[in-house]
């Protein structure tokens, strides 16, 4: 991994210094549990508590069919029919970054599907359990900051933040960080929210703006409150036909569900049956606690590619996000 490790505030080149890394301006970090500490002051402090809150409370029971769902979803967003595209897609890649790994689900994942070394990256000390748990010969992980990411320009075959840089405090620019890692020939692959309906995006604005302000255990209240809301209005089972529907609100006329008709034009109150109660709260305190949650079109999104000089390889676009894969030309 030192190969491609840089100070992420010169850029020039860490070498071991006692029990830390030093750069050649004599800008020291610390290595704490075998990982690195690259990040930088205070700008994104609430970020990093807010998803070390959310990966400590992640159970081990739960990690099964968490990594079952995201891994699925991942393909279904992404275009892979299966996880052998996966794997000729990764295929030839020396070095892949996750970037916002967590506690390195894709890590571990990109490592039985390719021979390429394989850094993972998260801003939260999570990424210290993701070592501990995920110890591999090719696997590697670092604490940093995607908006001053801790390694040499154009030194990734492949750089992923998969539903992460949205919760940045500017999105564009964590892109084109990211994009700034990508060798010529590699490849780049983002996930973030996409702008919801009118009443869905002025309810996310002013709740999150109280939430925001919580303590982690009031925001995880908070939370499970909204899990209740989520899973007993999906156990009505109900439906509703619409003759009309609302344009002005983004309704479309047709049959909907009534949870996924609250879900997607006036709260997220997310359930998923499957996934279970904890599960499901996490990914609502996912959306409530970290400061930022930017959402954007899928015109900003293929604009980021193009001012990176990347070339769209595919683009999907659901109700929850924009996924796209783009190449650097080699």
């Amino acid at each position: 991994m030192n190969a491609v490790l840089a100070c992420p505030q010169d850029q020039t080149r860490l070498a071991t210094q006692g029990d830390g890394l030093a750069c050649e301006a004599g800008h020291e970090f610390p290595v704490i549990d075998g990982v690195p500490d690259l990040t930088l002051g205070e700008e994104q402090a609430q970020t990093s508590d807010s998803f070390g809150a959310k990966w400590e409370a992640f159970r081990d029971e739960d990690r099964e069919a968490s990594v079952a769902f995201q891994h699925r979803w991942y393909l279904e967003r992404y275009g892979f029919a299966d996880e052998d595209a996966l794997a000729g897609y990764l295929d030839g890649a020396r070095t892949i970054l996750d970037a916002g790994c967590g506690l390195g689900r894709d890590v571990a994942r990109y490592a039985r599907l390719s021979r390429a070394e394989v850094v993972g990256m998260d801003l939260s000390p999570s990424v210290r359990r993701a070592r501990r748990e995920i110890d591999g010969e090719r696997t590697h992980f670092v604490q940093g900051d995607i908006l001053a990411p801790p390694f040499r320009e154009r030194s990734f075959d492949l750089v992923v933040a998969d539903q992460v840089i949205h919760h940045t405090p500017d999105t564009p620019r964590a892109f084109a960080a990211l994009a700034g890692l990508v060798r010529p020939g590699g490849r780049i692959a983002v996930y973030v929210y996409r702008r919801k309906a009118l009443v869905r995006e002025l309810a996310d604005t002013h709740v999150r703006e109280l939430t925001t302000r919580l303590s982690v255990e009031e925001c995880f209240e908070v939370s499970e409150q909204i899990t209740e809301l989520g899973r007993e209005l999906s156990r009505l089972d109900a439906t509703i036909t619409l003759e009309k529907g609302v344009p002005l609100l983004g309704i479309e006329p047709g049959e909907h569900d009534v949870q996924r008709l609250v879900y997607w034009h006036f709260l997220k109150c997310f359930w998923n049956e499957d996934l279970g109660p904890e599960q499901s709260v996490l990914t609502n305190f996912d959306w409530y606690h970290p400061p930022h949650a930017s959402r954007h079109t899928p015109e900003e999104v293929v604009g980021w590619c193009a001012s990176a000089g990347l070339e769209v390889e595919h683009l999907d676009v659901i109700e929850s996000g924009i996924s796209v894969r783009a190449q650097r030309p080699g």
